[in-house]
C-alpha cells in the first residue's frame, strides 16, 4: 500500500525539537481555518524539519487541512485502518492542535511529509503514543495514493526512527499493521524494524508488531 524505497536519509536538520524541548511559546487564540475565531483552537508555535534525499518532513500547518482531509477520506487509505467516523475540518483542527501539543511536549508528534522537489503534500509520518494513551511509542505514516510505490514511506519512516531513537531519545519504538496490508508491513522491514508477533491494539486483533530499538536499529543500507 506504502510502497518500497530504495534511499536512506542523506540528511537530517531539525528546529525545536532536538537536543531540547523548546521553550514555551505564546499561542494565538485564531486557527485561521475561516472559522472567523468560533472554534476557539489554539495552536502553539513549534517546529520541526527533518530532511532525506527527496522529502521533508516537518509539523503540519493550517494550510494542510485540505490536502490531509482529502487523504484520509480516500477508502484505499481508509481500508486497512481502524474504524471510525469519516474525518472532517473539526477532525483535522482537533488533531493538529493534539499534534502541536505533543510535539511541544515531547518532541515527537505525527508530522507532514512534502515532496522535496515540488513542495507538494504527500503523506504524514511521525511518533505517537499507541492509541493515544501509550505507554508505548509507535511509528505511523500514511501517504496519498499519488505518491505510492515510490518508496517514500520507507524513506520516511527510517528518517523518523534515526530521529526517534536519537535525538528525541526514545529507547523503544513500535508498529502495528493488519497482515493483508503487505505494503505498509514491508515498509517496516525496509526500515529496519524487527518482527515480534502477532498483538492486539485498536481493538484490533492479530495485528502484525514490528520493534526497533536504540540499542540495536541502525539506519538500513542502500539497496
Amino acid at each position: 500500500m506504502y510502497g518500497d524505497s530504495r534511499r536512506t536519509p542523506s540528511a537530517i536538520h531539525t528546529r525545536g525539537v532536538a537536543g531540547s524541548i523548546p521553550a514555551a511559546p505564546t499561542p494565538r487564540s485564531t486557527c485561521g481555518l475561516g472559522c472567523a475565531g468560533t472554534c476557539g483552537l489554539r495552536f502553539k508555535a513549534v517546529t520541526a524539519r527533518l530532511e532525506t534525499a527527496r522529502l521533508v518532513i516537518r509539523t503540519f500547518e493550517l494550510h494542510d487541512a485540505d490536502s490531509w482531509i482529502a487523504m484520509v477520506t480516500d477508502p484505499e487509505v481508509r481500508r486497512f485502518l481502524p474504524p471510525g467516523p469519516v474525518p472532517t475540518m473539526e477532525t483535522f483542527q482537533s488533531a493538529i492542535e493534539r499534534r502541536h501539543a505533543m510535539e511541544h511536549e515531547r518532541g515527537h508528534a505525527m508530522w507532514a511529509v512534502d515532496a522535496k522537489e515540488t513542495g507538494a503534500f504527500v503523506g504524514q509520518c511521525g511518533l505517537q503514543p499507541v492509541e493515544r494513551t501509550g505507554p508505548e511509542i509507535e511509528l505511523a505514516y500514511h501517504f496519498n495514493k499519488a505518491s505510492w510505490n515510490k518508496g517514500y514511506a520507507t524513506e520516511a519512516a527510517i528518517a523518523v526512527l534515526e530521529h526517534g531513537l536519537g535525538p528525541v531519545g526514545l529507547d523503544r519504538v513500535i508498529a502495528v499493521v493488519v497482515p493483508e496490508n503487505i505494503g505498509s508491513w514491508r515498509v517496516m522491514e525496509k526500515a529496519g524494524m524487527r518482527y515480534e508477533g502477532l498483538a492486539t491494539y485498536y481493538g484490533m486483533t492479530g495485528l502484525k508488531k514490528y520493534v526497533a530499538e536504540r540499542d540495536q536499529w541502525k539506519v538500513p543500507a542502500a539497496s
